[in-house]
């Protein structure tokens, strides 16, 4: 996404990548009590990208559970808007490679 919506030239070696192995039970406890989750959160500031465990509040609409996903972007002209939908599952994997496969066919048949 930084590099198709932001324009940016990075690959997954410039992504800083925590995962959850640091979440203990009582971090997870101590945020269910404030009325957070701790969230596995991608960040992009338009130089640095990251992916580390967040606390979130369990009322923003990142906050998704199952097999949704969620994006929050920040519009010049409309502020902060979230976009939430399936992100695993047959139909939504199948989606995303015929997706891939059109993009390499339209890659390869425009040289």
């Amino acid at each position: 996404m930084a590099n198709w919506v932001m324009g940016m030239k990075v690959t997954m070696k410039d992504v800083k990548r925590v995962g959850i192995s640091g979440v203990r039970p009582a971090d997870v406890k101590k945020a269910g009590g404030a009325g957070n989750a701790i969230k596995l959160i991608a960040t992009c500031d338009g130089r640095r990208l990251q992916v580390s465990p967040t606390e979130v509040s369990k009322t923003d609409p990142i906050c998704v559970n199952g097999t949704l996903n969620a994006v929050t972007f920040s519009s010049e002209h409309s502020g902060k808007q979230t976009i939430i939908g399936r992100g695993a599952g047959g139909m939504e994997t199948a989606s995303a490679v015929l997706r891939d496969l059109i993009e390499i066919r339209d890659t390869v048949f425009e040289r």
